[in-house]
């Protein structure tokens, strides 16, 4: 397994970080563009890259837009569309590189979001998803006032920053990622109204659009999640119109299920699912 870091063009021309996993095979088996959460980059998604390397397959996790090594002004989107161009972006460079091999991407949480919405749009360029966690809701009601009031100020543009206020000790059951979560220097973990709200009507979109993506799909689903609602994400699930689409559900762990206290559970099943679907 070799590691390095490289470099996308995003849709507007910005160059932005891409670490990359490689297997030492002479060919990669397949390929996974794993998509980061909310706040976070890709260089945590380094439990992924680490694993499917060692097993034969290239992984590629951009930073987003906002988040990470951005240059620009950090946890602040204009349209939630910018992350469906940029992640075309990745799928294009990779497809240039890899063009014979199939390409999964990955998305953990707001990432999963982000391959929902992509795999709605360019389904045609992609041979599966896989979606841990995927926000596809919001776990605490916002109340009407609170978004009547992020709508305005996002019409504004007004580059004023919310905190998240995501609660790091609910992320894993593993005290030293925590740890590492809470020491992190490219974690950003606030957010422009304007930001806020394109998110929420990213999640409204993700879910209409459901019945219409039909590219295989892997759901795994965190049962004691505190960061988006597990029951939401199963009756997206459903409402999926994939014919080959994957369910589990891990009970007792928390939202990052890459970095829990079992995460070796959560990786097999992963690998299982794409072995079913890679060539002979």
């Amino acid at each position: 397994m070799k590691y390095h870091e490289n470099q996308y063009i995003g849709y507007d021309g910005t160059r932005m970080h891409l670490p990359v996993w490689t297997t030492n095979n002479e060919s990669a088996r397949a390929v996974i563009i794993a998509v980061h959460g909310l706040s976070s980059h890709g260089q945590n998604l380094r439990n992924i890259g680490e694993y499917f390397a060692e097993r034969g397959f290239v992984v590629f996790a951009p930073d987003m837009r906002g988040f990470g090594h951005y240059p620009g002004r950090k946890g602040h989107i204009v349209k939630f569309s910018e992350y469906i161009e940029d992640l075309q972006n990745v799928v294009m460079q990779v497809r240039d590189q890899y063009s014979r091999h199939l390409v999964f991407p990955f998305g953990h949480s707001l990432g999963g979001l982000i391959v929902i919405l992509y795999a709605a749009e360019y389904g045609k360029s992609i041979d599966g998803m896989m979606l841990s966690c995927p926000a596809v809701s919001q776990t605490l009601d916002i109340g009407i006032g609170k978004r009547i009031a992020g709508e305005i100020l996002s019409i504004l543009n007004i580059k004023r920053y919310i905190d998240t206020d995501l609660d790091l000790e609910y992320l894993s059951h593993d005290p030293e990622v925590v740890k590492h979560h809470e020491n992190d220097p490219l974690r950003f973990d606030k957010v422009t109204p304007r930001m806020g709200i394109e998110c929420l009507r990213g999640v409204d979109r993700a879910n209409r659009l459901a019945p219409k993506i039909t590219v295989p799909s892997l759901i795994q689903q965190a049962g004691y999640d505190k960061l988006v609602d597990p029951e939401k994400t199963r009756e997206f699930y459903e409402r999926l119109g994939s014919p080959d689409k994957t369910w589990f559900s891990y009970e007792d762990f928390y939202h990052e299920l890459h970095t829990e206290i079992g995460k070796e559970r959560v990786l097999q099943d992963m690998e299982d699912w794409l072995e079913k679907r890679l060539p002979s």
